[in-house]
């Protein structure tokens, strides 16, 4: 092999090596907390050889350990939890001299930080910090604490290639996770609802072993599974009259990669924007009416809405994108 040295690196038989370190593109680090449900699926939507994502959002003794040196050394920290007061986790954070750090709103995050703003807690090293919110109903709410804050679509499901056509029998497939947030969850409008069309079936999931809700005889209770799927495939519509939203509700955009037509308390392209109970009702008569002509097919548009924005695809080149802007800045 014949070759000689060029001001870039090294040339052999008509070819440019780049041979300085600093021309290399660097594997960045990034270390996800928060919320465990949504922190264990960053790993794997995101890392690969040039992203090492570290979930760290457990707390046993070694893993504490592990979270100190990663934060020590990482490029940007990802925290998905909002808050506008220090907690232990903030104050090492802080400690431990992070300065790039993305704060995701989702949740009831906002609920519990209106109370600290109305008492005027707010924390200035918080507010400095780069905040994003899950929908773009929770950037507003954090925007309206002084916050400067950016709706950022980090929800992903899977598509559905071939769904399951609509069921014979009309069904509406509704949640509500506990009897204590039943309220949260809009069980009084559900309920409201099914008592004035006592011949609509109406399918409840979500409840776990030990829960219990007083319900109306055409709402059938299933036992708690993290399986849905079968839910999803026998539901002709998903509601969610949920009264506050961690963002943009993973149920919703599941519904719709199946195809199902669905109601919900805030506006999704391919779902219906429904209020209250009574435009509910409304809405559902309208769909069973088309069901029972034979007109009712399944929900395309909310299908092309989740393929063009909330594959995984999608969401990893942009959060991959966003957070190279905030590391290289």
């Amino acid at each position: 092999m014949t070759g000689m040295a060029t001001s870039r690196g090294l040339r052999v038989a008509g070819a440019d090596f780049d041979l300085a370190p600093q021309n290399r593109r660097k594997r960045y680090r990034v270390v996800v907390h928060g919320l465990r449900h949504f922190c264990q699926k960053l790993p794997g939507l995101l890392g690969n050889e040039q992203w090492e994502v570290l979930d760290r959002s457990r707390h046993r003794p070694v893993e504490l350990a592990n979270l100190v040196r990663d934060l020590r050394s990482c490029d940007l920290l990802f925290n998905w939890a909002g808050r506008i007061d220090m907690g232990r986790f903030l104050w090492a954070a802080r400690y431990l001299g992070i300065n790039k750090m993305v704060t995701f709103w989702c949740g009831s995050d906002v609920l519990r930080a209106q109370e600290f703003f109305a008492q005027g807690k707010v924390d200035s090293w918080i507010v400095s910090k780069i905040h994003w919110a899950a929908s773009a109903t929770l950037a507003d709410e954090v925007r309206a604490m002084g916050i400067p804050c950016e709706f950022v679509q980090a929800s992903f499901v899977e598509q559905v290639l071939q769904p399951k056509p609509l069921p014979k029998t009309f069904s509406v497939l509704v949640f509500v996770p506990t009897s204590a947030s039943a309220e949260l969850y809009g069980w009084d409008r559900i309920v409201s609802v099914a008592r004035a069309l006592p011949d609509m079936r109406f399918d409840l999931i979500g409840l776990h072993e030990g829960q219990r809700l007083k319900v109306p005889p055409n709402v059938t209770v299933h036992q708690w599974t993290s399986n849905v799927l079968s839910a999803y495939e026998q539901s002709t519509v998903l509601w969610r009259p949920v009264r506050h939203d961690a963002g943009i509700s993973f149920m919703v955009l599941e519904a719709l990669a199946h195809g199902r037509h669905v109601l919900y308390t805030y506006p999704v392209p391919g779902a219906v924007e429904v209020r209250s109970a009574e435009e509910a009702r409304r809405q559902l008569e309208h769909l069973r009416a088309l069901h029972d002509s034979g007109s009712l097919p399944l929900n395309q548009l909310g299908r092309e809405v989740v393929a063009r924005n909330y594959t995984r695809e999608v969401v990893r080149k942009e959060l991959h994108r966003r957070w190279e802007e905030i590391i290289l800045a």
